[in-house]
């Protein structure tokens, strides 16, 4: 298999595993949509439950799609407030959330509507929520990686390992050119030589030969491994900072010593 067949595949690769993961959410809503129609809330129940409980495994979308219908099996079950619960977590997950009426009775609809503008509110004026979105930079930072090593990483914020890749790459690129000018001139030389001269010349040549395939396969691996890095390493919300603040002059009714949290 040719370095270009292996660059190809590792790219399928990726694109593959990044349609399975949708796929897989897919598949996790139909059975819990098979488990409704069926009249089998334990079952439907335990399948929303078992989802929820990997949550970071799914995008928001479905996510909010399978607490709404966790909220309809508790609808079902009589308690209210759990379903309103779990109304007010998907709200969080996708604010333009609609109700399929195949499966939600006009009275969910309803409260839905009515908890959509104060999970707004909520959203706008309060730091606590069931959900932080975060959105997932990984495949977007796959394909800047594919165009130009450790673009994805500086996509990500990862501004150091972003530049390794880049001058890493950068380097190696300009010097397998430069061994393949090399190995031209001197293929030209051996070419042209003479009887007394071709062993003498044939070394150069195959000297810069190797050291071209070499470069080159380097300049893979590393174009390679910063795609791979890209796909693969998820950024962490930065870490939470405490520290105390003063009142601000312009708010004389603020007084003593305040306690701030910062994410």
């Amino acid at each position: 298999m040719t370095h270009i067949n292996k660059f190809l595949f590792f790219v399928y690769f990726i694109l593959v595993t990044a349609a399975l993961a949708q796929t897989a959410a897919s598949n996790r809503v139909n059975e819990i949509k098979r488990a409704l129609q069926q009249v089998e809330f334990p079952v439907a129940a335990a399948l929303a439950d078992s989802a929820i409980a990997h949550f970071h495994e799914y995008q928001p979308a479905p996510l909010a799609e399978i607490h709404a219908f966790r909220a309809l099996v508790f609808f079902e079950q009589g308690q209210s407030g759990r379903a309103e619960e779990h109304l007010a977590l998907a709200l969080q997950l996708n604010p333009e959330l609609q109700l399929d009426p195949i499966y939600f009775a006009p009275q969910m609809q309803q409260r839905l509507e009515a908890l959509r503008p104060q999970i707004a509110t909520l959203n706008r004026t309060t730091p606590t929520a069931r959900y932080i979105l975060i959105v997932d930079s990984r495949i977007p930072a796959t394909w800047r990686s594919l165009l130009l090593p450790g673009w994805g990483q500086q996509f990500k914020g990862q501004k150091t390992k972003g530049r390794i890749f880049s001058v890493a790459a950068a380097a190696l690129a300009g010097a397998t050119l430069a061994s393949h000018l090399l190995r031209n001139r001197a293929e030209q030389k051996y070419l042209r030589a003479g009887e007394n001269e071709v062993v003498a010349r044939y070394d150069p040549f195959n000297r810069y030969h190797q050291l071209r395939n070499n470069l080159a396969l380097s300049l893979g691996v590393v174009w390679g491994a910063a795609v791979l890095d890209a796909f693969m390493v998820r950024v962490e919300p930065a870490s939470t900072k405490m520290g105390l603040a003063f009142p601000r002059a312009s708010m004389p009714e603020t007084a003593g010593v305040t306690v701030q949290v910062s994410f």
